[in-house]
């Protein structure tokens, strides 16, 4: 099938807005119900252990549902199956707070992995079916950046209606998704795409951009969940432990448009290699540096590099194959990051218990060492 025809290479002609618009509030959904879901159960007297089950839960449902997803597509489109989910995730959310019962916070957080599947698959297939080859890398860097923002402000959002209740909360989480039902609708041009089923010859030919996303899923899921506890063996103070992180944040959104932006003229995978040079050299500062001032520039450097990674290989998915191949792209691409944020943390944690503290990050590092490996044979095929 031929590549969207389009006027204009710019990352804001007809319905890529629509989309970012969806990115953000994908990233308000992560952002708010994921750590106040977690808020929840803890008030509630629930061991560290089930929160982190229902956690897990929760990332494997969006790692399972992706081939249905995909299928959907086939039958449904694009803008039918984003409704879908926005519409399942804002019925399902709100009655979270309502309940204490733990069958049915399992029960709910599958279903809101599904719904997240649903607009996270769909949203990523509409971004590379969208754009064209010259903007692709662009459009993917301000899709993610949409996306960071949302997950930013997500929490923010919850801390100030959690406070007076967390069934406020919960609404106005839903309420927000909800809104991306009229983005859709409005901003979202209808188009007959002939979508096929899941071939085996689609991931050999997007095997590199996968294990970038594995790559990138284990890193963030570890960076978030367990870098604060190294931190705090290390004998680091909250206020430092805050400081390091907003390094990370403000690193990752300060140089994803600029490296997307030179990756349209300088080449996708010059980028990529670029971004994982770094990344290896600034985790390895992230394990041995204990100068504080040093770790925050490290800490910034390491968001830099690590947060276009994302929309690199989501990019180099979109110009390897075909469009009625882009759902089988997208949800191998969501399975991959899914399947990352879930094993990120349970070998980082394997490797701290056995090993010791400075090895929280031998896993992000053996990742992205594969990664350059295959980069470099990838190149050279």
């Amino acid at each position: 099938m031929q590549r969207i025809a389009s006027s204009s290479t710019s990352p804001f002609s007809s319905g890529l807005p629509a989309l970012y618009a969806v990115a953000f509030l994908s990233g308000i959904s992560l952002g708010l119900f994921n750590p106040f879901i977690s808020t929840l159960m803890a008030q509630q007297g629930i061991s560290d252990l089930w929160i982190g089950a229902n956690s897990t839960l929760y990332f494997l449902t969006i790692a399972i549902g992706t081939p249905i997803v995909a299928k959907l597509l086939q039958h449904f489109g694009l803008r039918k199956t984003m409704i879908a989910g926005f519409t399942l995730m804002a019925a399902t959310a709100p009655l979270f707070p309502w309940t204490d019962d733990l069958l049915l916070w399992f029960i709910l957080r599958a279903v809101m992995g599904g719904a997240v599947c649903l607009y996270l698959v769909s949203g990523q297939t509409a971004i590379n079916y969208f754009c064209t080859d010259s903007n692709r890398a662009i459009v993917n860097g301000i899709d993610a950046l949409s996306f960071s923002l949302g997950f930013g402000l997500g929490p923010l959002i919850g801390a100030i209606a959690y406070d007076y209740s967390p069934k406020i909360t919960f609404s106005l989480g839903s309420l927000l998704i909800l809104s991306g039902v009229l983005f859709i609708l409005f901003g979202l041009p209808e188009k007959k795409i002939r979508f096929q089923p899941l071939r085996l010859g689609v991931y050999k030919r997007i095997k590199l951009p996968l294990q970038g996303a594995f790559s990138y899923g284990v890193a963030i899921a570890t960076l978030v969940s367990l870098y604060p506890v190294y931190l705090l063996r290390q004998g680091y103070p909250i206020s430092q432990i805050g400081y390091t992180f907003s390094a990370f944040i403000l690193g990752g959104l300060l140089a994803t448009l600029p490296v997307t932006y030179l990756a349209d003229r300088l080449g996708k995978l010059h980028l990529l290699k670029v971004s994982i040079s770094v990344i290896i050299f600034s985790i390895l500062g992230l394990s041995f540096v204990d100068t504080i001032p040093v770790v925050y520039l490290i800490a910034f450097a390491t968001g830099a590099a690590m947060s276009p990674i994302f929309p690199l290989a989501l990019a180099i998915i979109g110009g390897q194959i075909a469009n009625r191949d882009l759902p089988s792209g997208s949800s191998l691409f969501t399975a991959a990051y899914s399947v990352g944020c879930t094993a990120g943390p349970i070998l980082s944690a394997i490797s701290m218990h056995y090993l010791g503290n400075r090895y929280l990050f031998a896993p992000i590092l053996f990742t992205f060492l594969i990664l350059a490996f295959c980069l470099l044979f990838f190149e050279k095929r």
